[in-house]
């Protein structure tokens, strides 16, 4: 709360639960956080609406930028929470069906400057409660403008190896390619490593912002590198993307935390096109 405060975030609380409808558009249906990890709360009746334990704190927060007004208030709106989330399935290693996390979000902002200045107070909360060699890892994912084609050539690649997609994954492809690209199944591992990387096929404006995170953080003296690989598994992600690792120990229950930037999530839940981005550490 500290280190957020010296940065001007100012805290929200967010209620445990909402509709979930919030989290299933949000989010995406398509993830594993809907598919598999919505802890849906059961209605008491069939006409009653749909509501969840967050499973995640962005969903929530945007929602209450756009109820309560917060667009009116000077730009970008600097916000941070901590608390509990919730999911069920099977938790991932070293995760429970409740856990903690600490969550900043920056709304109303459409420049690299902010993505770097999320990044390095990141780093900075690391390095302030004593985990040393934390580095991150970035990629862009592109935009509504160029995302598609490189999906069309996603779709392409997997088409080529649907002998040796999984039965999930398969199911994935045909809804959002992008999703298998994500895949945690160690059976995509070495389908993964020769797919198409979407920093080759970005348009000039997401090309044009990825260039200058690089050089905020250069600036700021961030380390991180670059992994084309990085996808991040939530749908409302665009253009940054990234995520903490302890040096060496990348892996995929290896990140301590990530996030990116989110700019049609505003619109997806109400309001105009608003850009935005965060982080969440478990």
């Amino acid at each position: 709360r500290e280190l957020t405060g010296r940065y001007g975030y100012r805290p929200i609380e967010t209620p445990l639960f909402e509709q979930a409808a919030v989290f299933e558009r949000g989010i995406g249906e398509v993830t594993d956080v809907v598919e598999k990890e919505l802890f849906r709360l059961a209605p008491r009746t069939e006409e009653a609406e749909a509501w969840a334990l967050r499973p995640e704190p962005t969903a929530g927060i945007v929602r209450a930028y756009v109820q309560h007004g917060m667009q009116t208030w000077p730009q970008p709106v600097r916000l941070t929470t901590i608390g509990p989330m919730f999911r069920y399935d099977r938790p991932q290693a070293g995760r429970h069906r409740q856990f903690w996390q600490f969550d900043v979000e920056a709304i109303g902002d459409p420049g690299p400057a902010i993505d770097a200045e999320i990044i390095e107070l990141g780093t900075r909360f690391y390095t302030d409660v004593g985990v040393a060699s934390v580095e991150v890892v970035v990629n862009s994912i592109g935009d509504p403008a160029c995302r598609p084609a490189y999906l069309a050539t996603l779709v392409e690649f997997y088409g080529d190896h649907l002998p040796s997609l999984p039965p999930t994954e398969r199911g994935r492809l045909e809804r959002n390619a992008l999703r298998v690209l994500d895949s945690k199944d160690p059976a995509m591992s070495p389908i993964n490593a020769l797919a198409p990387r979407i920093t080759d096929h970005l348009c000039a404006a997401c090309a044009s912002h990825f260039a200058g995170l690089r050089e905020h953080l250069d600036a700021l003296g961030v380390p991180y590198r670059v992994e084309p690989g990085l996808v991040r598994g939530l749908d409302y992600y665009t253009r940054t993307a990234f995520e903490f690792y302890v040096a060496g120990r990348q892996g995929q229950q290896q990140a301590l935390g990530g996030g990116g930037r989110y700019d049609g999530l505003v619109e997806l839940l109400g309001w105009r096109a608003t850009p935005g981005i965060g982080f969440g550490l478990g």
